[in-house]
């Protein structure tokens, strides 16, 4: 009998061969999509890098945003966007489900072993940072560092976050969006001022319980946090307070880790490089990453 993780794997490779068939019959281009994932693939490849969108983002919206990464495959880098969002943590189950993924990715591309380095955006940081450790100890020794952009690390400051907006009811897209995360947070994890349990089990980081219960791995990797903090542009457009900002969380979750004694994390905390690919000015974005910050960061090997 074929268990249900053989069954998922053969089911992977028959949805990744069909879907990118079409793909390899057109141009002589090395990127390559279907409705799971596009990959770069770099001809000087030295190291992989694994990307998660963030909620409502895809895989072209992610490339639209991300400039960083026009180029970085004539760096040595291939890069895989994975269409895995509308997320704001993620199950055992689920990472296991997404690691056979991956190892499918690589089988198809005959992707050499090289490191493997994972970032996302948002919401997208915390599946990243999620994932990463998750794989850093089921058989995928070989990857080495993960970055989250301006992610919600944790969920239960979210929950706050989010009744702060549709307390101060300053701004429709923050009532709006504050109105659907409160929303999918009460239905998946419960309502934190009753329980918050669940919400320490699937946050990367909890501040009022000083925890990493979703992390358990945290010297096997390298972490870096891309943030910009912009009291003014939150007072300004949202009329919220800094700490009942994404900011202020990624800040706390650093100060947690150097408390513990855990040097294997770095902070960027830029100033004005928060815009949108539309020229939107807004610290909640990709452009936060550098091309040469990160490939330096990467330390690919030679």
């Amino acid at each position: 009998m074929i268990n249900q993780l053989e069954k998922l794997k053969i089911l992977t490779f028959i949805i990744l061969f069909f879907g990118s068939f079409s793909c390899r019959s057109k141009a002589k281009s090395t990127w390559f999509n279907n409705e799971n994932y596009g990959i770069q693939i770099s001809s000087k490849q030295k190291g992989i890098l694994i990307l998660f969108p963030c909620y409502f983002c895809d895989i072209e919206k992610t490339r639209e945003e991300a400039q960083f990464l026009m180029g970085i495959d004539d760096r040595g880098v291939t890069t895989i966007i994975l269409n895995y969002n509308q997320r704001l943590f993620i199950s055992e189950e689920e990472k296991e489900k997404l690691r056979i993924q991956i190892d499918t990715i690589f089988q198809f591309h005959h992707l050499k072993n090289d490191p493997i380095y994972m970032g996302g955006f948002s919401s997208g940081g915390n599946i990243a940072l999620l994932q990463c450790d998750y794989m850093s100890t089921h058989g995928s020794k070989n990857v080495k560092a993960v970055f989250s952009v301006d992610a919600p690390l944790d969920l239960k400051q979210l929950f706050l976050n989010c009744q702060n907006d549709i307390k101060l009811n300053a701004s429709d897209v923050a009532i709006q969006e504050a109105n659907y995360l409160t929303k999918v947070l009460k239905n998946t994890l419960g309502d934190p001022m009753v329980n918050d349990s669940m919400f320490t089990v699937f946050s990367p980081f909890t501040y009022s319980q000083n925890s990493h219960t979703g992390l358990h791995r945290l010297n096997d990797y390298q972490i870096r946090i891309y943030t910009e903090p912009s009291p003014e542009w939150h007072k300004i457009n949202r009329s919220r307070d800094y700490n009942y900002t994404n900011s202020r969380m990624n800040e706390r979750f650093f100060e947690y880790l150097h408390s513990l004694g855990i040097q294997s994390c770095d902070i960027i905390k830029s100033t004005n490089k928060g815009k949108r690919a539309n020229g939107d000015i807004n610290p909640h974005s990709w452009s936060l990453v550098e091309q040469d910050s990160l490939i330096s960061w990467m330390k690919l090997p030679d």
